[in-house]
């Protein structure tokens, strides 16, 4: 069998692994695994299709914890975001995108949550904006996970309604990566029906450890799963500059 198939396949179980088990982060070990056999033109279309099986396993999974209201509001953003960031996608230079990517996941991760009235109406449709037009360019987006994890919805709503939110942006970013060119799909097939065998398998294993799985811990392995990824798109940036 290609190192390809396989390290992708790994890399689908192990991201819906950790996603079930952890509401998400799953989406950094995915692109990690497919950017070591893959070139960044070709992992990042790829994430969408690859990551399918996982999120429609979970959606199903956790239906009756989805929060339907934010999934709405975020998708209406997507439109926008998608758009502009499949052109952006195409055209930019990511070396100093990824690093201030990496220095707002941590600032979103880290910092206090404000406090005070004045809250925005509808905050998830602009957080849709700024997450499908990153995560179009790069792969990942990584401001919806950043911002839902402060919410006070339980473990099981984030995991059930970041599936939905993903889901449904893949789509949108298949569709504007196929209409810019990005990327033919139809080259990638076995990769994408392994991972979707793959997601399903670690979307089961990983709900099995959830339920044994403190709120406390897994706010705690959530924020360092964000953290490292961070760090990792800083580093990236800087050695792409400067390196």
């Amino acid at each position: 069998m290609d190192n390809t198939l396989i390290v992708v396949t790994l890399g689908a179980f192990a991201a819906s692994f950790v996603n079930a088990a952890f509401a998400t982060g799953g989406v950094y070990v995915l692109l990690l695994a497919t950017l070591t056999v893959l070139p960044a033109s070709v992992a990042i279309p790829l994430q969408s299709p690859l990551s399918a099986g996982s999120l429609a396993a979970r959606i199903g999974l956790f239906w009756n914890y989805i929060e339907w209201r934010i999934v709405g509001t975020f998708l209406f953003g997507c439109l926008f975001g998608v758009y502009f960031g499949a052109k952006a996608f195409v055209a930019a230079s990511d070396a100093l995108l990824q690093m201030l990517l990496g220095i707002m996941l941590m600032a979103l991760i880290w910092l206090p949550k404000p406090g005070g009235t004045g809250r925005i109406k509808h905050p998830f449709i602009y957080v849709g904006m700024v997450h499908s037009f990153v995560g179009t360019m790069f792969g990942v987006g990584g401001i919806l996970q950043s911002l839902i994890i402060r919410t006070d919805l339980k473990k099981m709503q984030i995991t059930g309604t970041l599936a939905a939110c993903m889901l449904s942006l893949d789509v949108l970013k298949m569709t504007s990566y196929v209409s810019v060119g990005g990327v033919r799909y139809q080259d990638y097939i076995p990769h994408i029906l392994l991972a979707t065998v793959a997601g399903f398998a670690g979307v089961w294993a990983g709900k099995r450890v959830t339920a044994h799985v403190s709120e406390t811990a897994f706010r705690i392995v959530f924020r360092w799963l964000v953290t490292f990824a961070a760090l990792r798109l800083v580093y990236k940036g800087a050695m792409a500059m400067w390196g």
